[in-house]
């Protein structure tokens, strides 16, 4: 990891994000071309076998928003699932939009973020995927930045 990778920090955020996730995004970002002047990173991970009909790993989608050199907030973490409406249109399962201070549950439908609810979502979502990266099921991982 380079030591401008190795650099970068995130804010502090309402939701208990771990270390170990930020460091995956740290490492996941220092593994592709991504042009920290910019002021937007949005992360995407896919399985590409993952289809309504046989399952597999949701795709997730991470963004970043820079705040000072080398220092981002996290503005959101989507987490889709094909949700039985149309077979091949994924839809949003979880999302937690720290910038809104929300979180969507597809059950329950957009809720206070700062719920104590919410951050026990958040501590089992985090662990499944820091699982999943360290098993390596993201076949396609594409970042932006802007």
């Amino acid at each position: 990891m380079s030591a401008q990778i190795s650099a970068i920090s995130f804010c502090k955020s309402v939701l208990p994000i771990s270390t170990e996730f930020m460091d995956q995004l740290r490492r996941v970002i220092g593994e592709h071309v991504v042009d920290l002047n910019d002021n937007h990173i949005t992360i995407n991970f896919k399985d590409s076998s993952y289809s309504a009909a046989k399952g597999g790993y949701h795709p997730v989608e991470i963004s970043l928003i820079k705040m000072a050199e080398h220092h981002y907030v996290i503005s959101y973490i989507t987490d889709f699932s094909y949700c039985g409406h149309s077979p091949e249109e994924l839809e949003r399962d979880l999302d937690f939009d720290f910038g809104n201070s929300l979180a969507l549950s597809r059950p329950f439908g957009w809720i206070d973020i700062s719920l104590p609810e919410m951050a026990e979502l958040y501590q089992l979502w985090e662990s499944n995927f820091i699982a999943y990266l360290t098993m390596d099921v993201y076949d396609q991982i594409q970042i932006q930045s802007l």
